[in-house]
C-alpha cells in the first residue's frame, strides 16, 4: 500500500515536472528570453561589470491578488527609472525590501538583460531572486533530458515495432 503510494506520488511528480518545464522552455523560446536566468545570475555575481545603478521614483504601490481573491503574494511596484525615463514594474514579495520613504528605491539594471532589481534589499531577497532563476534554469534542463528520454523511448519502440513486423511477414 505504501509502495504503491510512492510509486502514485512519484509519477504525478514526473506528470509536473513535465508540464512545468515543457511551458517553462516553450514560454521563454517564444519571448526570446530563453537565457535570461543564467545571464541575471551573471550579473549579480559580477555586479560592477554587468549591472548599472539607477534609481525608480515610485509612482503607486499595489497588492498583487493574482487571478484569484484574498491576499497577495507579492506588491507590485510601479515607477519611473531616473536613468532612461522608462516606466517599469518591479514585483516584490515584501514590502520590507523597500526603502522606508517608498519614494525612490535604489535598483541596479543588469547590462545583459536589462531587468531591474532592488539594490539596497536584504539579503533574503536576493537568495529568494537566486533561488528562482536556478529553479527555472532546472527546469529548463530538464525539458532537454525528458525530451532525450521521450525520443529514446520513441525510437526503441518503433524499432521494435518495425523488427517485429518484418519477422510475422
Amino acid at each position: 500500500m505504501i509502495k504503491r503510494a510512492g510509486i502514485a506520488f512519484l509519477a504525478f511528480l514526473i506528470v509536473c515536472n513535465v508540464i512545468i518545464s515543457t511551458v517553462i522552455t516553450i514560454g521563454s523560446l517564444i519571448t526570446d528570453s530563453y537565457l535570461n536566468e543564467y545571464e541575471n545570475l551573471k550579473s549579480f555575481r559580477n555586479k560592477n561589470k554587468y549591472t548599472v545603478n539607477d534609481v525608480l521614483l515610485i509612482k503607486q504601490i499595489s497588492e498583487d491578488t493574482g487571478t484569484g481573491e484574498g491576499t497577495g503574494l507579492s506588491y507590485l511596484v510601479k515607477g519611473i527609472t531616473l536613468g532612461n525615463q522608462s516606466e517599469i514594474q518591479l514585483r516584490v514579495t515584501k514590502l520590507e525590501y523597500l526603502k522606508e520613504n517608498f519614494d525612490k528605491q535604489p535598483l541596479y539594471k543588469s547590462k545583459l538583460t536589462g531587468n531591474f532589481f532592488l539594490r539596497d534589499a536584504p539579503l533574503e531577497y536576493y537568495n529568494f531572486q537566486t533561488r528562482s532563476w536556478y529553479l527555472a534554469i532546472y527546469f529548463k534542463v530538464s525539458f532537454y533530458v525528458i525530451f532525450g528520454l521521450v525520443l529514446y523511448k520513441g525510437i526503441s519502440y518503433a524499432r521494435e515495432r518495425w523488427f517485429y513486423a518484418k519477422i510475422t511477414r
